[in-house]
């Protein structure tokens, strides 16, 4: 298999550390340059338990679907090796011979219960335990998990793991034996590290072709549209199995052997769960003269809790439901039928397995790393005063674990919960001030957008008013901003420009957006130039524009901002002076505080422009 059975999405990652506590072989690392973890493949035992720890989905394991869709379509006969575990996730399922027939509904040529491999795998293991002379004693292989513990992290032991296939593996021999060399083996189990266990059978007779996982199986169920409710009963292809259907109940397995299982007269000890599995090798390895026991192991806890079913826990419940599932399946059981099966296959050389060396090292002077540990350990102490809580949060046992794996460079101080809560407190009281300051902040906010909307609306109809105040009045007038682009104008200032400035009005009403400097005498220009660079109130200046004399008067209404330009045709019979200072006094003693309102909320150009206006009066007087 090129792709690995563990798979990891960085981007869904939260660096809860959740899979770090979850694996009890710390083959979950973090570096120094990084906060996000990464899995070392040659450390990992591919148990699955960090897929189900990690609540934001950022694990999974390899999908092989495709794979056995290929297989079904190749035109190859397949046969499916189903574990007996099936009646503690398939309970929505009522008769299990129509699970069977949906199964082949898949393409499937044979569909075979994995209990006769049991069974087969359980005469090796009585064989090897009772006639036994040496004073060996073994450790049950069947669990791939196991054997991966032994090779890696305990490679002493390997002597002592049973040297017999695992249970699929059994049951591939025989098949091949039955049906053929050529025959394609899938197996149907609740076990991510069968996934990676068939690197170990990838050829000869027991070799396994492909593995999915319930979770798979209800996944290609779902896809094909196969239910109960439109499919017929088919029983299991034989080899029937016997007792074998227990192996999902860890004591199972050591049932099937039919040994003595009492505590005075048994000489197995069996064992399931993570934690006590590695505590109980670890004792066997210490006190193997002592204990004088074999040891029947499985990494979770028995094989209804593995990773691959849809659901866990409910433990006792399927251990009921498995129970009452063989019940079942041994009514009119043919056990002379049975014995000469076994009796048959169970000789095969082919059960015979090998097991390798696959110790991880860790990479460094062990001197070294303990002297830097010893560092690493007072840090990690420090906040709590010295204290080595050994909480195990971090996913470690103990302090100086999480020291040591810092030190070989695996981990990172801030994994330490409890120092990460003494630095949270101050950070926590500091939020909520400033969560506090923030609120009030959100509050005064509120209030100025709503003075804000009052001023713009205010503006908008001060605008408004203006615009209608610049085009009733009869003297040109134009207003233009900082780049001598006009803002507005009135019609007596397009009438002053003459022929081509209303042309151009027909278009673009009042010339705005226009370039004033194509539009006025380039010395009106300059002084318009001036004006704006220098803090001066207005000019006036006389200029000819199309034949006719101008007087003009240049202001800043807003500073930097707005300016304006009156123009007066002094050739103009109209153009009276008391007219025009009628018409201004009127505005002024009418709209004065309207004016002053735009000065207000357009800057501080209101005063100006109130004494400009009292300037033209008293030029026109």
């Amino acid at each position: 298999m090129n792709n690995s059975v563990i798979q990891w999405n960085s981007g869904k990652c939260k660096t809860c550390y959740s899979c770090i506590r979850a694996c009890k072989v710390k083959a979950i690392h973090v570096k120094n340059n990084s906060v996000f973890p990464y899995f070392e493949e040659d450390q990992c035992i591919h148990c699955g338990h960090c897929i189900a720890s990690c609540a934001y989905h950022a694990i999974s394991y390899f999908d092989s679907k495709e794979q056995v869709k290929a297989m079904l379509n190749s035109g190859s006969k397949v046969a499916a090796v189903c574990a007996p575990s099936i009646a503690g996730e398939f309970v929505d399922i009522t008769d299990y011979r129509k699970f069977v027939k949906m199964i082949r509904y898949l393409g499937f040529s044979y569909v075979n219960e994995m209990s006769f491999g049991v069974d087969i795998v359980a005469a090796k293991y009585r064989e090897l335990t009772t006639q036994n002379t040496s004073g060996k004693f073994y450790i049950s292989s069947h669990c791939p998990c196991i054997v991966e513990l032994v090779e890696k992290t305990f490679p002493d032991l390997i002597p002592n793991l049973l040297p017999v296939v695992s249970p699929a593996a059994a049951m591939a021999v025989i098949l091949r034996k039955l049906h053929g060399k050529n025959l394609k083996i899938v197996q149907i189990t609740p076990c991510v590290a069968a996934k990676n266990g068939i690197e170990r059978y990838n050829k000869g007779m027991n070799k396994i072709d492909a593995v999915i996982t319930f979770k798979e199986l209800r996944d290609l169920f779902e896809e094909f549209k196969i239910k109960e409710a439109f499919t017929e009963s088919s029983e299991f292809d034989t080899p029937f199995g016997y007792k074998g259907g227990l192996y999902p109940v860890a004591q199972g397995f050591v049932e099937a052997t039919n040994l003595d299982i009492t505590i005075l007269k048994g000489n197995t000890q069996t064992v399931e769960g993570s934690h006590n599995a590695i505590d109980a090798i670890n004792q066997f390895k210490e006190y193997h003269d002592t204990i004088r026991s074999n040891m029947n192991i499985f990494y979770c806890e028995g094989c209804i809790s593995g990773p691959g079913m849809s659901q866990t826990g409910n433990k006792y419940l399927k251990q009921t439901l498995t129970k009452d599932y063989v019940k079942k399946r041994l009514v009119n059981f043919e056990l002379d039928c049975w014995h000469g099966e076994i009796m048959q296959h169970v000789r095969y050389k082919e059960l015979d397995a090998l097991f390798t060396d696959k110790k991880y090292a860790m990479t460094g002077s062990d001197d070294v790393q303990v002297l830097i540990m010893k560092r690493i350990l007072q840090k990690i102490t420090e906040p709590k005063k010295g204290i080595e809580l050994n909480c195990g949060a971090c996913g470690y046992d103990t302090c100086r674990g999480l020291a040591l794996a810092v030190a070989q460079g695996i981990a990172i101080p801030e994994m330490c919960v409890p120092n990460s809560q003494i630095g949270s407190r101050d950070a926590v009281i500091n939020m909520r001030r400033n969560t506090e300051d923030l609120e009030k902040a959100q509050e005064k906010l509120k209030d100025l957008e709503k003075e804000t909307n009052v001023l713009s609306t205010r503006a908008n109809s001060l605008k408004s008013a203006f615009t209608i105040f610049i085009r009733n009045l009869s003297t040109g007038i134009v207003l233009t901003n900082p780049e001598l682009k006009v803002v507005d104008s009135n019609q007596g200032f397009v009438d002053i420009l003459g022929e081509d400035a209303m042309d151009v009005h027909d278009v673009i009403p009042f010339l705005i957006g226009a370039d004033i400097k194509t539009l006025i005498p380039t010395s009106l220009v300059a002084q318009l130039n001036y004006l704006m660079q220098h803090d001066e109130d207005k000019f006036v200046k006389d200029v000819e524009i199309n034949d006719k004399l101008i007087n003009c008067t240049l202001f800043q209404l807003i500073p930097n901002q707005l300016y304006g330009i009156i123009m007066r045709n002094l050739h103009s019979k109209e153009e009276r002076p008391e007219e025009i200072m009628n018409r201004i006094n009127d505005v002024i003693e009418e709209n004065l505080r309207q004016v002053q309102q735009i000065g207000f909320i357009l800057g501080e150009g209101a005063a100006k422009t109130e004494k400009m206006l009292n300037t033209i009066v008293e030029t026109y007087k």
